[in-house]
């Protein structure tokens, strides 16, 4: 009986009409740009202040959708309910090694203008106003940045997952923080033009290079946690 109860089930979602229109979760690799021009007179910056520099970071982000996004009856606008992520810096190199993550708090936003094929799968759409809060780890002084705002993102793609070459951007000016309760938390950065642009999985040596340097920034975050708990 359990495996006629499996047939059957295999034979049910051999039918396109109830195949799930797209993955409500999906993983996608990123490069991620933007600018951060380093206010002057700061624990990061003692000089003054510098002009706009071009920061890269390539990594992974994992985007969820409303269940409604697999009934192609539900409306053209379905919300994201999550992202979540780490990307590690490639540039520039008197930054490195950095990471970057939008894991401190996910804010809201939509995919808009949902548009099908016969079998209900997404074949254009706009992100809109998808944001989050992002942090970055492992600046000079293995210290911590974060953003007080959700940075917000728009973009359109012409599936889901995202295709190749998508890109979500926010060309408006964000601040940047350290995190630091001591110094209250002083703004210390001014950032801009911020894109992530979906790529194709990074080379396994190019992965490898992420994954050591990754861990390393993990670790220097594990330990100073570990000081502010007086453990060490």
């Amino acid at each position: 009986m359990r495996y006629r109860t499996l047939i059957c089930v295999a034979a049910l979602l051999s039918f396109p009409g109830l195949v799930r229109a797209s993955d409500l979760t999906f993983t996608e690799n990123f490069v991620a740009n933007f600018q951060f021009q380093l206010l002057g007179g700061t624990v990061i910056n003692p000089g003054p202040t510098t002009p706009f520099i071009p920061f890269e970071a390539i990594g992974s982000l994992t985007f969820t959708l409303d269940p409604s996004l697999n009934d192609p009856s539900q409306p053209t606008t379905v919300p994201f309910t999550n992202v979540t992520g780490l990307l590690a810096g490639v540039s520039p190199p008197p930054f490195l090694p950095y990471t970057i993550s939008p894991d401190v708090q996910f804010i809201g936003g939509d995919l808009t203008n949902i548009v099908r094929d016969g079998s209900g799968n997404v074949t254009s759409a706009n992100v809109t106003n998808l944001s989050m809060r992002w942090d970055m780890v492992g600046t000079p002084g293995n210290l911590t940045l974060f953003t007080e705002d959700g940075l917000p993102f728009d973009g359109s793609t012409n599936s889901i997952p995202f295709s190749y070459g998508t890109v979500l951007a926010g060309p408006e000016p964000f601040n940047v923080y350290l995190d630091s309760p001591a110094l209250g938390n002083p703004l210390v950065v001014i950032g801009q033009d911020r894109t992530l642009t979906a790529v194709p999985e990074p080379s396994s040596a190019t992965l490898a290079g992420l994954a050591a340097l990754t861990v390393g920034v993990v670790m220097a975050r594990r330990r100073r946690r570990e000081r502010k708990r007086g453990r060490i």
